[in-house]
């Protein structure tokens, strides 16, 4: 009908809008145009607020959380991009009714922001080139749940850029854990 030409014409045009914010991302990123707007604050905070902001638009997934107090500094809405883009691929890889866990821990001098799921898991091959831009694991799997592949890589981008890195452990039909990992604010 016209009714679903027209949709999916709007979804289309929603998923290039999404490229091209992510591609600009990305390019000022490798440019060194972006600017940090470093604060300090607390992440697990942050990490509570991302949640119930996620329940409230998705009922489809059991939450838990586990969180510990830990300041860094850093830019607020840069990390909160971060994490939801790890949210929304646990979200996306994730069948209904299964769990979906965000934890913030500190370990030595390093906040680590994790979020598991009990989703399809990554190939043991496919991890080490998640990060890469444009890299989908799995094609097939990836057109039917939309995306550009660049989600990750500018997590990657981001935690990098805070003096940190992301670790990854993944197993296929069990689910994926993601970690950003970065340095702790400094003491006053």
């Amino acid at each position: 009908t016209l009714q679903e030409s027209i949709d999916a014409i709007k979804d289309e045009t929603a998923n290039m809008k999404e490229l091209v914010e992510q591609l600009l991302f990305l390019a000022r990123g490798d440019n060194n145009t972006m600017v940090l707007n470093m604060e300090c604050f607390d992440l697990s905070s942050l990490a509570e607020e991302v949640l119930r902001e996620t329940q409230m638009i998705d009922s489809g997934h059991e939450y838990h959380s586990n969180f510990t107090s830990v300041f860094i500094n850093a830019d607020k809405n840069l990390i909160k991009q971060s994490l939801r883009i790890l949210v929304d691929n646990a979200i996306k890889y994730t069948p209904a009714g299964k769990r979906i866990n965000i934890s913030v821990m500190v370990s030595d001098s390093y906040a680590r922001l994790t979020v598991k799921d009990e989703g399809i898991g990554i190939a043991p091959e496919s991890v080490p080139m998640v990060l890469d831009r444009f890299y989908r694991a799995d094609e097939s799997r990836a057109r039917a749940t939309g995306g550009t592949g660049l989600g990750l890589s500018i997590a990657k981008w981001i935690t990098e850029r805070h003096g940190g890195h992301i670790e990854i452990l993944s197993r296929e039909d069990i689910g994926t854990r993601i970690t950003i990992v970065i340095p702790t604010a400094l003491e006053e």
